[in-house]
């Protein structure tokens, strides 16, 4: 059951929805929505995306599902991924929160950042996985000092040229995104580079 839409991105919209398991056990998921322009984007991003739900990782959102649905009412294909909840919100709620109250993330807070993010990093790119769409958005916060990756991206759906230049004119995007990927060159460095900016974002709150 979907309980409410989230915040829509550069590159879908996000629910929040509620699973309703044996002996009325509930769990909550987010399901990210991406509309694909043909069957063939659909076919190739889905054949990217199976592969996130092997990874198993402290830090990495669980991924539960991936398929590929179709919206009558829109006549369109979108590709669909089931993510964990973590019912704590992002990283970007938490900057934002901290620059309004003009308060700094204490200094042990963003070392253990760094040390989550990059032990995650190197887990998914051991698995030649890319994220590609590191920002503070896309980081859960699981605890007081305690972070998971989430909402990768498939390069099928992050060099569609339609998606790219609505992501761009949302100059916000920018900010974390390295050089060489308006070029459409994704790289384990391109990641590195995010995740510089991401602790930039937070030491200056």
């Amino acid at each position: 059951q979907v309980l409410r839409h989230l915040q829509p991105g550069a590159l879908g919209i996000a629910l929040e929805a509620e699973l309703t398991a044996e002996k009325g056990a509930k769990r909550k998921y987010i399901i990210k929505q991406v509309e694909c322009i043909e069957q063939h984007q659909a076919d190739e991003a889905l054949k990217e995306a199976m592969d996130l739900l092997k990874l198993c990782h402290s830090n990495i959102c669980t991924y539960k599902e991936v398929f590929v649905t179709w919206n009558n009412k829109i006549s369109s294909l979108f590709l669909c991924l089931v993510m964990q909840h973590s019912g704590q919100g992002d990283l970007s709620a938490l900057i934002k929160k901290k620059r309004q109250n003009s308060e700094k993330i204490p200094d042990m807070v963003v070392q253990r950042f760094l040390g989550q993010m990059v032990d995650a990093l190197f887990y998914i790119h051991k698995q030649n996985i890319l994220h590609r769409n590191l920002k503070p958005s896309n980081i859960l916060v699981t605890g007081e000092a305690s972070f998971m990756l989430s909402d990768f991206s498939t390069e099928t759906l992050m060099k569609d040229e339609l998606k790219w230049k609505i992501r761009v004119e949302e100059s916000r995007y920018l900010s974390w995104m390295a050089p060489e990927t308006l070029g459409f060159s994704f790289t384990e460095k391109s990641d590195i580079w995010s995740l510089g900016c991401v602790v930039l974002d937070m030491l200056t709150c």
